[in-house]
């Protein structure tokens, strides 16, 4: 049975964020910020009304790119007429421009330390599967992440499994995870995360198979008015063939010309003595 690693857990880290209460909202007014280096945001949650935001574009970045990547828990320090509200948040979703493939906007959902919550945690797959190393397999990855439930400090970033013993046929499903105290998973447990499948078959392909070359060698004669034997050459443009010496006139052809015998020489005329 293949090794599933226990949910992977980091030392959180208190990640603060400086941000600006936004006035106004618009199309215009976001290509604005984003020209000048900053991020249009927004931050909703329980008991709090959405609230329009601007944080550092770079600075965004950087926290997103860390080994907890969207599961860190980052506190907002928002301005806002010359104070400083404090918001631990998550980061829920993330829109990219499709032309620029860069960050547009993101969405922070805003948590309690004391409350569950439910967020995605990525699947990692360690090893070689036998099945693929030796057996030339297809390992195919189901599920990248799975949802899970617990408080903010549980939150593991990343689920670990050992697939080097799977073979052809083997795999493993979210109910192989093995997650810490105080962490449930809610992805239903038969969802597959890995799977090797057996090497695909290569048809056979067969060429198709040419007409001999004919060279050299005598073509049989072909019945009047049927087509010529396979190789044989076609009789050249605007000639008809001579018919066969002693055959009998094609049924319906104008009879052939008789050939006119030439005019014998007249007699020498007699001398007259």
């Amino acid at each position: 049975m293949p090794r599933c690693f226990g949910a992977g857990r980091i030392k959180l880290e208190k990640v603060e964020l400086e941000a600006n209460k936004r006035g106004k909202t618009g199309t215009s007014l976001s290509r604005r910020a984003r020209l000048s280096g900053l991020l249009p945001a927004i931050v909703y949650g329980k008991g709090m009304e959405s609230l329009p935001i601007e944080i550092n574009y770079k600075k965004f970045m950087k926290i997103l790119s860390s080994k907890a990547g969207r599961n860190i828990i980052i506190t907002l320090k928002i301005a806002d007429d010359g104070k400083t509200n404090n918001i631990p948040v998550l980061t829920h979703e993330i829109l990219r421009d499709a032309i620029k493939d860069s960050i547009s906007h993101v969405d922070f959902y805003r948590i309690k330390m004391d409350e569950e919550i439910k967020t995605k945690v990525p699947v990692i797959l360690v090893g070689e599967p036998t099945g693929v190393k030796l057996d030339g397999g297809i390992l195919v990855h189901g599920l990248r992440a799975v949802e899970v439930k617990c408080l903010p400090d549980n939150i593991p970033d990343k689920f670990e499994i050992d697939v080097s013993s799977l073979k052809i046929g083997g795999g493993l499903h979210v109910s192989d995870l093995k997650p810490e105290k105080g962490v449930t998973i809610v992805t239903i447990p038969t969802e597959i995360l890995v799977t090797i499948a057996a090497p695909s078959k290569e048809e056979e392909v067969v060429a198709p198979v040419a007409a001999p070359e004919v060279t050299g060698q005598a073509v049989p004669p072909t019945a009047p008015g049927a087509a010529p034997a396979a190789g044989a050459p076609a009789a050249p443009a605007g000639k008809e063939a001579a018919p066969a010496k002693g055959a009998a006139p094609v049924k319906g052809a104008a009879p052939a010309a008789k050939e006119t015998a030439p005019a014998k020489s007249p007699a020498p005329e007699a001398k007259k003595k």
